[in-house]
């Protein structure tokens, strides 16, 4: 009985091994709309169709076909057209090798007054409850929008998610990031993500910049439903008031996040990486962290 139940621990232990190393796999798709199957087999009916450069979470493989992760579906792939690559552990961004904004008697004397500026956000309210999700611009092969300095837009991006996640979090909300590594995702995979999550309101954040006028600086907010125009308006006067930036104000506009997201939503425009003072701030946590402050008090003031 005891050789038994050993050996059965055994299978089991195996089995998991087994199940985390597929998981550890991701298929980067190189065929261009390449047809996702119910089953491994061109027999079986076509449920969508990926392209080139996404990357899918492998979850299954039988002979020459894959079971794919497709945001809240799967889906077969056949091994012609895609390539695995080892998924990398998420871990946190690298810091950027780059001179802070801000000095380090600065940086102590706002750890030091944290308490009083988190004490003050909570007097106005708290996110206990609330599902935000953030969505880091751009990831991958898409790098983005390129710094005075050569820095990617895509790097700020999600080091700016991850201080923000940090700061929502400590107010109660509930976040989940679109993504949480340096990484390419479709567009309508952002937007299914916080459908699928039934966010309270999804963010996805961006910086700016234009090369040919390095002196432009500040910061916008977009909305695309008249019924966000109140969530755009608070979330923008609370980082402009946390942070002091040029007010660039708000703007509808048709983006496709905004568009067709059915949760409230926003897309941040949060400075100019193209202007080198900007740029600046924008690589210091200190700022990152006003900046969430400013989000955060701003969505206590929308859900209040």
């Amino acid at each position: 009985m005891k050789k038994v139940s050993f050996v059965t621990i055994v299978s089991i232990v195996l089995i998991f091994s087994m199940s985390l190393l597929i998981y550890a796999k991701e298929a980067q798709i190189e065929g261009e709309n390449l047809n996702v199957r119910t089953g491994p087999g061109t027999e079986y009916d076509v449920v969508t169709q990926v392209n080139p450069p996404e990357n899918y979470s492998i979850l299954e493989e039988s002979g020459d076909w894959a079971k794919i992760q497709i945001t809240d579906e799967e889906g077969w792939i056949h091994k012609d057209y895609f390539s695995v690559i080892e998924e990398v552990t998420p871990t946190e961004p690298e810091e950027l090798e780059q001179k802070e904004a801000i000095s380090e008697q600065e940086d102590v004397t706002t750890e030091e007054t944290q308490s009083d500026k988190t004490e003050e956000i909570n007097q106005s309210g708290n996110l206990t409850g609330k599902r935000v999700v953030i969505d880091p611009g751009h990831g991958g092969r898409d790098v983005g929008a390129i710094g005075e300095s050569n820095g990617y837009e895509s790097r700020y991006t999600l080091r700016t998610a991850n201080v923000m996640k940090e700061i929502l979090e400590n107010q109660g909300a509930e976040v989940f990031l679109t993504r949480t590594r340096d990484q390419y995702i479709p567009l309508t995979s952002r937007v299914s993500f916080a459908n699928l999550h039934r966010a309270d309101v999804f963010l996805s954040l961006h910086y700016n910049s234009t090369p040919e006028f390095p002196d432009v600086q500040g910061i916008d907010t977009f909305y695309y439903s008249d019924r966000d125009q109140q969530l755009a308006e608070y979330v923008h006067q609370g980082i402009i008031s946390q942070t002091e930036a040029n007010n660039r104000g708000i703007d509808q506009q048709d983006l496709q996040v905004l568009r067709t997201n059915h949760r409230p939503s926003l897309l941040l425009e949060l400075g100019f990486i193209s202007n080198q003072t900007e740029e600046t701030h924008i690589q210091s946590r200190v700022y990152l962290e006003a900046i969430s402050r400013g989000i955060a008090r701003g969505l206590q003031a929308y859900f209040r």
